[in-house]
């Protein structure tokens, strides 16, 4: 009994830590920012993207929307399997599917811009080839969430960069996170 007592003591601050950046980044989500999360470590898709990266922090990114206003705020996001989709803030930085998250906010005279046309991109199929030169018809996530800042006038150009086994150029989330910033 008393060795159990002093595990449970002892776990506490480490399962304690976890959920205080996970509450404060689902709080900061505000309609149009540019969020961003760190998958698991046991995910083949979050090990992939932080491989093409060079390493780097994150794997996913999103753009937070209403679909009305004052409604809830969802995070619009471009996955394999669905194409873009929306989840609540609370799910896309679950314990299941984040390690870390990001919020960046746009500029305020620019929220109704990134909103309107990240929701125009809302049902698009995911692209599995990453490529860029399809006109936006299928998107993985940085480019769904490129597509709609450039849209709304938030960045001029594409950050792309090349990666191991790729012929084309790719946006990767770091090099997106950093072109928002």
């Amino acid at each position: 009994m008393l060795a159990t007592m002093v595990f449970m003591v002892m776990t506490i601050p480490v399962q304690a830590e976890p959920e205080a950046w996970r509450e404060r980044v689902i709080a900061a989500v505000r309609p149009g920012a540019v969020v961003a999360r760190r998958g698991l470590d046991n995910d083949p898709i979050t090990q992939a993207v932080l491989f093409g990266q060079g390493g780097g922090r994150w794997s996913h990114v999103g753009i937070a929307v209403q679909l009305i206003p004052e409604g809830q705020i969802y995070i619009e996001s471009a996955m394999p399997g669905t194409g873009t989709r929306l989840e609540n803030p609370e799910v896309f930085f679950s314990i299941e599917q984040a390690s870390d998250g990001e919020v960046m906010l746009t500029p305020e005279d620019r929220v109704d811009a990134v909103q309107s046309a990240a929701k125009s991109l809302l049902g698009r199929p995911f692209d599995d080839q990453l490529e860029l030169d399809d006109d936006g018809t299928k998107l993985y996530c940085t480019e769904l969430v490129a597509i709609a800042l450039r849209i709304a006038d938030v960045i001029k150009d594409f950050p792309t960069r090349t990666v191991p086994y790729l012929p084309q150029k790719v946006i990767a989330p770091d090099d997106l996170i950093a072109a928002v910033r």
